[in-house]
């Protein structure tokens, strides 16, 4: 599901649907999440057994030093492997066995967090009553300090931790909202959780109210990871035979991450029992509730009221003057200098986009397609789209102008260019383009070389093979996706090293390919990298400063024409 449906959806379901609000949330707030609290660990760990000092390591984000750090963790045949389910409470367990010194350690990281944008725009929905109830995982106090700015008073919210679980569920049992549930206590609970044991262990009444009101209510699941297997237990009995989670379940990730098995088989299990339960794609907390209360009615027109409310998204920069210094990031977003401004708009009698996709196929006919309110969006010939909808009583056939607020969301009508520019850009001799679902991966043509890839420094040996010690197949790609940014359109290019699996294959084949992946990709840094995305854009634009395209090359009908530039985007600092 995407956002622009999530939001639509919230709007009618807004008092069904609980939050449960993981580190991910409060990273923007100045908090550490999980990732980085166990690299923090790990320093400390590895520098008291080895005898150093904590200043001999400085990069920890340095994949050189992650890799022998965590060959020393592996050598010792004690803690899990990294990236496990369980590494947090491992770690966090064997540096500071006691809950004293835990807490200590919590204090340190959270003191000085304070309420990002999110944090406030919940509070607003809270004091909306578009919110009732929210759980979290974390220890911060930045729901209840977002809670008493917005509705300048702190008793309006009811908070219930470890150590109390009967005033939260005497709140329910009154409708006394909002309520903050803390499943994991606050950093100043006698009963903070965050071993494995303790986990293990969580209180049973707190967890009893939490699937019970799962049970009784939807769940939206942002910045959380899903590494606690108690909360996922809680979650699996919460589902209860189909009957749980009736405003359904959305768990809301990046997109370049990868869920846990446990997420992964959670979600499955519920869709499985007849549930509505979707992941979500969004980039951070804050944009999410962004987009929502500026989306939703009753919030819309009283964001100010939340303080510092500037949407957090990029802005523009003066452009600097010419100079010797370079910018201090490059981004992998080529921007499209110009996209269809129209297309075909056709009024007929037909259903939603497969029922038109349908009706296309069916027909033999070459368009690009979709479906919105106003009726059926295309590109091509007017007489293959007269044919594919023949049966449908069309009632008018017109030019449908494009409006750039349409674009700024995953709209039927961005999602159309995007077909088109995927089509332009398959018609490329350096480009075949391989479609897996809602994922579109470019990958090299027949006979490209290696060439492009290593203009800047020698990057890949060759683009295809078999993973070493397996027979599974390996190919070198490239994930596109469209998005909207700075008011205008670019093309993201995610370079991968893709895995053509079998079913049947056995586990630990599986297991080995997968980690040679995570190998090879670990090499391309700095100088790799930017090669490896140079090649791609090589590939993609060719050596000229842009590129134009057109998806048909018709002259009746609606065509699409695409000129992207070869330069990406940099992000630097603005002068002041």
């Amino acid at each position: 599901m995407d956002v622009a449906r999530f939001m639509r959806l919230f709007q009618m379901r807004a008092t069904q649907v609980m939050w449960l609000l993981g580190a991910g949330t409060s990273r923007t707030a100045g908090v550490k999440t999980a990732w980085d609290v166990i690299w923090d660990l790990k320093h400390k760990l590895y520098c008291s057994q080895k005898k150093l000092a904590l200043s001999a390591i400085t990069d920890l984000s340095d994949v050189v030093v992650q890799r022998k750090i965590q060959e020393h963790f592996d050598s010792l045949g004690s803690f899990p492997s990294a990236g496990a389910e369980d590494e947090y409470s491992a770690y966090f367990e064997a540096a500071y066995p006691s809950a004293r010194d835990r807490r200590q350690y919590l204090d340190g990281i959270i003191e000085e967090a304070k309420p990002s944008f999110g944090h406030r725009a919940l509070a607003l929905l809270m004091r909306e009553n578009l919110t009732r109830t929210v759980w979290t995982t974390n220890f911060d106090k930045l729901v209840e300090d977002s809670a008493a700015k917005i509705y300048e008073s702190t008793g309006r919210l009811t908070v219930a931790d470890l150590g109390e679980p009967s005033k939260l569920q005497r709140a329910m049992q009154e409708n006394r909202w909002p309520i903050l549930g803390k499943l994991h206590g606050d950093f100043h609970s006698d009963r903070l959780k965050n071993t494995t044991e303790e986990l293990r262990d969580q209180d049973a009444a707190m967890r009893q109210a939490f699937v019970a009101a799962c049970q009784g209510n939807g769940l939206a699941l942002v910045g959380y990871s899903g590494r606690d297997a108690s909360i996922i237990a809680a979650l699996t009995d919460a589902i209860n035979g189909g009957a749980g989670f009736p405003g359904g379940l959305f768990w809301f990730k990046r997109s370049t991450e990868t869920p846990f098995e446990g997420v992964t088989s959670l979600m499955k299990a519920a869709t499985d029992a007849g549930i509505e339960a979707f992941f979500v794609e969004v980039e951070t907390f804050d944009e999410l509730m962004s987009d929502l209360v500026r989306f939703l009615p009753t919030t819309t027109g009283k964001v100010d009221a939340i303080g510092e409310a500037d949407r957090p998204r990029l802005g523009k920069a003066p452009l600097r003057a010419v100079g010797t210094k370079f910018p201090v990031v490059r981004t992998n977003a080529l921007p499209l200098v110009s996209w269809p401004t129209s297309c075909r708009l056709v009024v007929c009698t037909i259903g939603g986009v497969s029922e038109v996709v349908a009706a296309v196929k069916e027909a033999g006919v070459d368009l690009d397609v979709n479906r919105v309110r106003a009726g059926v969006l295309a590109f091509g010939k007017d007489v293959d789209l007269r044919t594919a909808l023949a049966d449908r009583d069309i009632t008018s056939l017109e030019t449908y102008a494009i409006s750039p607020a349409r674009l700024r969301y995953e709209s039927g009508e961005r999602t159309l260019i995007r077909d088109a520019l995927v089509r332009s850009l398959g018609k490329r001799e350096t480009l075949a383009v391989d479609r897996r679902g809602r994922r579109i991966l470019l990958r090299p043509a027949a006979g490209v070389g290696t060439a492009p890839f290593n203009r800047t420094v020698a990057c890949v040996e060759t683009l295809t093979g078999a993973v070493p010690g397996t027979t599974i197949p390996w190919s070198e790609a490239c994930e596109i996706r469209l998005d909207w940014k700075l008011d205008g359109l670019w093309l993201l290019l995610e370079p991968r090293v893709v895995l053509e699996l079998e079913d049947g294959t056995a586990e630990a084949m599986v297991a080995k390919a997968k980690d040679w992946v995570r190998a090879r990709r670990a090499q391309r840094r700095n100088k790799h990298a930017n090669s490896m995305l140079d090649g791609w854009i090589e590939l993609i634009v060719g050596t000229s400063d842009s590129l134009r395209l057109r998806a048909f090359g018709i002259s009746d009908g609606a065509d699409a024409d695409f000129e992207i530039a070869r330069t990406t985007g940099f992000s630097g600092r603005a002068p002041q």
